[in-house]
């Protein structure tokens, strides 16, 4: 249920939660604490191990280290009313992506494309457009490591559910060292098993912000001797930080401080740093830039550069 945080804020959905089960640590979306901050929300955390309990506002009632899974429904009304919930839940979720899709695929026409397919594929990326289109791109033998920037809240907003393997640092600094860790990813996975074939023959993508690249742009040495990451890193640069633009302080703060103190612009030539470290780079500014760039990515590092409007 991709449109949960739009869910959770009605009535007739996030409305009726009587209790919440938290299992790891939510993270990406306020919707989820302020749930668990309910008087009628009754909230039960469960982690195996760890020093600090999830306990957003101190409501969290039950702590627990184990969690059993008890009978199921007892009656068959039971079992249809929750069937029932959980539809309304997943139907409801489709209809909100539906109603907020800026980027609909346009079909191509039997008898050649149409003025509206070219517009389609001439229109400039969109942050939604990114996210799909590199989701759409990552397959089973692929992995993708999401950055600690706005694109991941996108991602959370609107992907589905799909097997494939995602990879993303999280904690106090989640920004640091993104690249080294997708790097990581990359070359494990082409390690070779046995001695004889390497675990995937995929491809690594690495989808982030302009300021998380540029926050750890000393990743992209590469050292003489060693192994080449298949890696694609994927930067959607609107210019500076534009995650902070949803913060409460962006509606009363002056617009000038905002911008030096949380956007903190920049204009860094990225094609240059890629030269400079050896990368190959491309560009992709369209709809059709962007397919094509994903669908036959380098087979060494590269940067691919996507501009995006603030």
């Amino acid at each position: 249920m991709a449109a949960y945080r739009e869910l959770l804020q009605a009535e007739d959905f996030g409305g009726r939660v009587e209790r919440v089960i938290v299992f790891g640590h939510p993270s990406l979306s306020r919707e989820v604490p302020a749930l668990i901050q309910r008087d009628d929300v009754e909230t039960i955390v469960v982690a195996p191990t760890g020093a600090e309990w999830y306990n957003p506002g101190h409501r969290v009632r039950t702590f627990a280290r184990t969690a059993r899974v008890g009978a199921s429904a007892s009656s068959e009304a039971e079992t249809r009313d929750g069937r029932a919930w959980l539809g309304s839940w997943v139907m409801s979720s489709r209809r909100v992506l539906d109603a907020a899709t800026e980027d609909a695929d346009v079909p191509f026409g039997a008898h050649g494309m149409t003025r509206a397919e070219f517009a389609a594929l001439r229109a400039p990326v969109t942050r939604s457009m990114l996210v799909d289109a590199v989701w759409r791109a990552s397959w089973p033998h692929d992995r993708l490591v999401l950055g600690a920037s706005r694109l991941i809240r996108e991602a959370d907003r609107r992907v589905p559910g799909k097997k494939i393997s995602v990879h993303s640092n999280r904690g106090l600094a989640g920004i640091d060292g993104t690249i080294a860790t997708a790097t990581g990813i990359a070359l494990a996975s082409q390690a070779f098993q046995h001695g004889s074939e390497p675990r995937s023959t995929g491809t690594t993508r690495l989808l982030l912000g302009d300021l998380a690249l540029l926050h750890d742009a000393g990743s992209m040495l590469l050292v003489p001797g060693e192994a080449r990451a298949r890696l694609q890193v994927i930067v959607g640069n609107d210019g500076g930080g534009t995650i902070f633009d949803g913060l409460e302080v962006a509606a009363s703060a002056p617009d000038d401080l905002i911008s030096r103190v949380l956007y903190t612009p920049q204009g860094v030539d990225l094609s240059a740093i890629a030269a400079a470290y050896g990368w190959e780079y491309d560009r992709a500014a369209t709809r059709s830039e962007l397919e094509r760039a994903l669908t036959a990515p380098p087979l060494g590092p590269s940067l691919l550069e996507v501009p995006l409007t603030r």
